[in-house]
């Protein structure tokens, strides 16, 4: 079962607040006045830290594609892609909105500027992920 949880930075103090939207039962019931525009699900996912990964993070991964060389498959090739996480509503699913890419995909990029990957199409067990920042703390990532 995936967890369910979010963030948002705190209207008080501008720090991260961690949780889900409503916490009852058994736990001390905590209430925190967050910028909506700063909320963010996790998605799921740990970085090869192990650091959670949420929406409007500002990831790097690392990834292994297998490329044509002179006639040749050369497997498992290095590239590497940096976005934000964002949630592709069309596909109902977390995506890389890229700001930078190696080839191959960096062809895509370049003809669709605001191209996003679902995140199911890269081999995240295999490959490396990297919380890089976020883009309401780095917003410099994005440029």
């Amino acid at each position: 079962m995936q967890t369910i949880k979010f963030r948002g930075k705190s209207l008080n103090t501008g720090n991260w607040v961690y949780g889900d939207l409503r916490q009852c039962g058994k736990r001390k019931f905590v209430e925190y006045e967050v910028n909506p525009d700063t909320v963010g699900q996790f998605v799921g996912l740990y970085d090869t830290n192990g650091k959670e990964v949420y929406e409007h993070d500002y990831i790097s991964i690392n990834y292994k594609y297998e490329c044509i060389t002179n006639g040749f498959a050369v497997p498992d090739q290095d590239c590497i892609c940096e976005g934000e996480v964002v949630y592709m509503d069309g596909f109902a699913c977390f995506g890389l909105r890229l700001c930078k890419a190696e080839y191959p995909i960096n062809q895509e990029l370049e003809e669709c500027p605001y191209l996003t990957i679902p995140l199911l199409q890269f081999d995240l067990e295999c490959d490396s992920i990297e919380v890089l920042g976020n883009v309401f703390d780095n917003p410099e990532l994005l440029k």
